[in-house]
């Protein structure tokens, strides 16, 4: 039982996880408000902790195959899941095409491939700025 509760705990925490790191990435037109607020911080605060309480719980009973399963789920959390749960989050998260299209089209980008490029991410000169503070 805290094996199946504790896999479902770290799929939770990768999509917040995500969730996050596009909000970092983002710029600030595209980023979503909640993370724009204060309450971005317990947001990054409560990916980190249900990924601790999922890997607590694939522990729990104390046998090493449980050891071996906490690993694959943490091994599945860094490597697997984000390339699974980040494009989703990208296709989710943008605006939709008819708000960008003016934007992209010059670029290049088409209505089946915007999601994929990185025009959304800030520029190197935002980014730097933005670590400074």
């Amino acid at each position: 039982m805290f094996i199946i509760l504790g896999y479902l705990v770290i799929i939770l925490a990768a999509v917040l996880q995500a969730y996050c790191e596009f909000g970092r990435q983002a710029r600030a037109d595209i980023q979503p408000k909640i993370l724009k607020s204060s309450f971005r911080f317990v947001v990054e605060g409560l990916w980190v902790l249900l990924m601790l309480l999922g890997a607590a719980m694939l522990l729990f009973p104390g046998s090493p195959t449980n050891a071996i399963l906490a690993g694959i789920g943490i091994i599945a959390f860094w490597l697997v899941l984000p390339f699974i749960i980040t494009p989703i989050m990208r296709h989710r998260i943008l605006p939709p095409w008819d708000e960008v299209k003016k934007e992209l089209e010059p670029k290049g980008y088409t209505e089946r491939d915007y999601w994929r490029g990185s025009w959304w991410m800030k520029n190197a000169k935002e980014k730097r700025r933005s670590g400074k503070k």
